[in-house]
């Protein structure tokens, strides 16, 4: 019972302190241009310039040649968006996460307030300015005749996915309070995690005897989905089933041991 209080909490939240919620969100958008001439324009330009750098690196120099039957296309451009654009989103909001309340040490031990906003505003944020850059490939997508009506499953394999990135935010977040070493440890797993998940190559260019270390991956059924359902009109209900079950254990995990945590953020904070 105690667990289901806690799920309706997080729910309720951003509805309830509404008027909280969007400020900080406000805020965080603010403070990550203030000073800045471009403004949101930057959110665009500054991963289109890493983009390009890895599409010019695989698809021209190394030349990597794709199966339209395996993977839905033989662009390398379109297949490495449909994965590269949502870890993007979560890289971000999972880097980002060691700071959360670190960096609010001061107004959460001198104001009270549901601390829940704070995990949902550094989930929100990361992915709205990334998702610009994805309403982007959607639209290009578009052009290049892709639409399908498999793509009415994309809003619930994003949904998945954020309750997922919001999972191991809650965790990260909450574990850097007490374990300053967390930041520098996340900097490397996501390094490593992302050479590791079949975003800038198939999961066919993998030899078959590795093949179950790269699906125990906790990223590689979303990534998998995304190129299932915008490139090849289709979905996996197995894939589908085992990305809903992990981000059912990684976020009930993580509420569960923010909940046993937060009371003693304030004294360790």
């Amino acid at each position: 019972m105690n667990i289901i209080l806690q799920i309706r909490r997080w729910i309720e939240v951003p509805f309830r302190f509404r008027t909280l919620f969007w400020g900080f969100v406000n805020n965080e958008i603010r403070v990550r241009f203030a000073g800045s001439i471009g403004g949101l324009v930057w959110s665009l330009l500054t991963p289109l310039a890493n983009l390009l750098i890895y599409i010019f690196v695989f698809s021209v120099v190394l030349k990597i040649r794709l199966k339209p039957m395996e993977t839905g296309t033989d662009s390398f451009a379109i297949f490495f968006l449909a994965g590269m654009l949502p870890w993007l989103a979560f890289s971000e909001a999972l880097g980002s996460s060691t700071d959360l309340f670190l960096g609010r040490a001061n107004l959460i031990t001198k104001v009270a307030f549901p601390l829940e906003v704070i995990p949902l505003t550094g989930l929100f944020v990361p992915f709205f300015l990334n998702g610009l850059g994805f309403i982007m490939y959607l639209g290009y997508l578009m052009f290049k005749g892709y639409v399908h009506s498999g793509w009415i499953w994309l809003p619930v394999v994003i949904f998945v996915h954020m309750v997922f990135t919001l999972g191991l935010i809650i965790l990260v977040s909450s574990l850097s309070v007490f374990l300053r070493d967390v930041k520098q440890f996340i900097g490397v797993v996501l390094s490593l995690w992302f050479f590791m998940t079949p975003i800038i190559y198939p999961l066919s260019m993998v030899p078959e005897k590795w093949h179950w270390m790269m699906k125990l991956n906790p990223m590689y059924p979303f990534i998998d989905l995304y190129h299932q359902v915008l490139l090849q009109g289709s979905i996996s209900w197995a894939m589908l089933g085992y990305a809903i079950g992990l981000s059912a254990v990684f976020f009930v995990s993580a509420i569960l041991f923010f909940g046993r945590s937060k009371h003693a953020f304030a004294d360790v904070l």
